[in-house]
């Protein structure tokens, strides 16, 4: 059985490759069938209880209302304190354990026991190498044949091409589509090619922390206020509850609603209920809107540099809305009122993720998909003596990579006893080729260039020796990226005939 999962902040969806299909898997709740697994996690005692089972548990130890954001966060192998030791990798894989149970067991998809689940798997465009090596390990862990990774925008944008046949045929002047992807805990907006079924990324921005976790936040902002309650008097299990009221009445939401009730007295004892006007939460959540339309607007402005007008009306199909935030009424009409008739909604706005991933898994599709580097990695090396550090940028923003995977090398002779490098992934570069915008910083690594020093435990204390006799010695640096975006670092000291070898984002790494 061949599926598209996206694996999200606030829901997973799944969707199924069937004969030309793609229908979204449903599932059982508790309450009936729905259409997503939601993303949360409790803690009662040492019992540990995701999607459905966390969500209607009523006496818990401890929650998490967004995995997705929790892990992408911090190291796979660094502990979640809201649910005791259990780490960043095993609740991701636990969760996806639980999702693939729930597939064979309590989902309207007919798949016997026995058979495999090969999977489409996809993560926010700007995502971390970090994030990209848990989401991978995870599902592999957690039983799926992962068939490949591809960026939710991209994916997005493979369900827009599906769906407009006519709008991207042989004979339309369709060269791409910009998709403004604003989901539970991240905002994306990317530039995908659209032409004779070959969606390569163009270009892309993003929010690594913004999605429709902060309209909650924002909007139980606006009914504390109201309800004069203090925001730190709250329990973390009731603000989690508090949360998840707030995201129900966000998306019950309609254009014409005026007015959105909160029902506080759900979950913190004696609260009153607010009928909150929508005007003061839409001021609240502006600031929001607005960062994300500073994004959409640097894709649109970059787009001439590959030769695209921007103003060429016949060339865009669309500015795709999908994500389950963007049916937040204030984000629908910003968006029209800048971009007008080019702003088109998916009809299916948190399921247009999986469907397209369920499409690019069916081999009759014949689809070309090639993703464009979404982030500068680099590291920071030692500066010749009395200077400050040097940042090397080793795969810059917006490279394609020719063919399934490319290799970079370093090679230079080294002037101390051990290198100290620094990783670091970044959204922007300055003029200056200063790493700016949102960062990633990764944990030391450290090479004996001095054969004398290997197998020595701590190398920390002789990384600023510097011996200027080694330059007989060639040192290799090996960077290979691959299609889903994972980087691996080989690191040797060719002379010697020694190596290290590192999977940035691996336990232990970062």
């Amino acid at each position: 059985m061949r599926l598209g999962i996206d694996f999200g902040t606030t829901r997973t969806v799944v969707a199924a490759a069937i004969d030309g299909r793609y229908p979204v898997v449903s599932f059982e709740s508790g309450t009936g069938y729905c259409d997503y697994i939601p993303g949360i996690a409790s803690r009662r005692g040492d019992e540990l209880t995701l999607g459905w089972d966390a969500e209607l548990g009523a006496d818990v130890g401890g929650a998490l209302r967004s995995i997705k954001r929790a892990v992408s966060r911090v190291s796979p192998d660094e502990p979640l304190g809201a649910l005791g030791s259990v780490s960043a990798l095993e609740l991701t894989t636990r969760y996806l354990e639980e999702l693939k149970r729930r597939i064979y067991e309590g989902s309207n998809l007919d798949v016997a026991p026995d058979e495999p689940l090969e999977a489409m798997v996809a993560v926010p465009a700007n995502a971390s190498t970090r994030q990209r090596y848990l989401t991978l390990d995870a599902f592999r862990r957690a039983g799926f044949k992962v068939l490949g990774m591809v960026n939710e925008p991209t994916a997005a944008a493979i369900e827009f091409a599906h769906r407009n046949l006519g709008a991207v045929g042989k004979r339309s002047p369709k060269r791409y589509v910009v998709v403004y992807d604003l989901g539970g805990g991240t905002f994306d907006t990317s530039a995908v090619s659209l032409q004779d079924r070959r969606f390569e990324l163009i270009t892309s921005e993003g929010i690594s922390e913004l999605g429709g976790d902060d309209f909650d936040a924002a909007i139980l902002r606006v009914a504390l206020r109201e309800a004069g309650i203090a925001d730190a008097s709250l329990t973390p299990v009731a603000r989690t509850r508090a949360l998840e009221l707030c995201r129900v009445a966000k998306e019950a939401l309609g254009p014409s609603s005026r007015r959105m009730l909160v029902e506080l007295s759900h979950v913190i004892p004696g609260a009153p209920d607010q009928l909150l006007d929508l005007s003061d939460v839409y001021a609240e959540t502006e600031p929001l809107v607005e960062r994300t339309v500073v994004m959409l607007d640097r894709v649109f402005s970059s787009l001439t540099s590959f030769g695209i007008d921007p103003e060429n009306p016949r060339e865009l199909g669309a500015v795709y809305l999908v994500g389950g935030a963007t049916a937040f009424p204030a984000v629908t009409r910003a968006l029209r009122e800048r971009y007008k008739r080019k702003v088109q909604l998916a009809p299916q706005p948190h399921a247009a993720t999986a469907i397209g991933l369920a499409i690019a898994a069916d081999p009759a599709a014949e689809l070309f998909v090639r993703e464009a580097v979404t982030r500068h990695f680099g590291v920071w090396r030692e500066g010749d003596a009395g200077r400050d550090k040097i940042f090397d940028p080793i795969l810059r923003k917006g490279e394609l990579p020719d063919g399934d995977a490319f290799v970079i090398e370093r090679r230079y002779r080294p002037q101390h006893a051990v290198g100290h490098l620094r990783f670091l992934e970044c959204s922007e570069l300055s003029d200056a080729g200063q790493p700016g915008g949102d960062l990633t910083p990764w944990g030391d690594i450290y090479f004996p260039y001095d054969p004398a020093l290997r197998g020595v435990a701590d190398l920390a204390a002789a990384a600023t020796e510097r011996r200027p006799e080694l330059w007989e010695e060639e040192i290799v640096e090996r960077y290979r990226y691959g299609a889903d975006g994972t980087v691996t670092i080989a690191i040797e000291n060719r002379t010697r005939g020694y190596a290290q070898n590192f999977v940035l984002g691996a336990p232990g790494f970062g």
